[in-house]
């Protein structure tokens, strides 16, 4: 009965280490419409800009370890849920417009992928079932909007005037 209650403790740290989320993000893959590619990635994450008349510009930033598990925390809290090609509307309460798309594209370690996307229809509202995601998409705004290296990008000219 004693050797029982010593394995009792190492069969608890077994079962905790094995808790079945199995999608630890490997590198996030965001698409804004036409215009920025980025990918966030530990250590080293990519913002890319594409232009219509001239080569594309890359700017290279760190991401801190930190910052990285941030994200894992916000992925497992907010998004894990959702199934892979879920598709969200920000729309307004009176019309609808041309919509602009934002993909997330979650490659995971274990060598699956999730892909949400995201179109922006002209407002701020989105229905209940998706206010998970949009704290997460708030979290990945502001983590941009703090990165120096970001604070001068370019912008792009990428879509001509028609």
């Amino acid at each position: 009965m004693t050797k029982f209650l010593k394995l009792i403790p190492i069969l608890l740290f077994l079962f905790n280490s094995c808790d079945g989320n199995n999608e630890e993000i490997e590198s996030i893959y965001i698409k804004k419409s036409l215009s920025n590619d980025i990918i966030l990635k530990y250590p080293k994450s990519q913002y890319i800009t594409h232009f219509y008349d001239k080569k594309d510009d890359t700017i290279i930033f760190n991401l801190s370890k930190q910052q990285f598990d941030s994200i894992q925390v916000l992925y497992t809290k907010y998004v894990i849920s959702y199934p892979t090609d879920t598709e969200i509307y920000l729309k307004n309460n009176s019309f609808e417009t041309l919509a602009y798309e934002t993909k997330y594209h979650f490659n995971l370690k274990n060598r699956n992928s999730k892909i949400i996307k995201l179109f922006d229809v002209g407002g701020n509202n989105v229905d209940k079932e998706y206010k998970n995601f949009m704290e997460f998409d708030t979290y990945i705004q502001k983590l941009l909007k703090s990165k120096k290296e970001l604070k001068n990008k370019p912008r792009q000219n990428n879509i001509p005037y028609i």
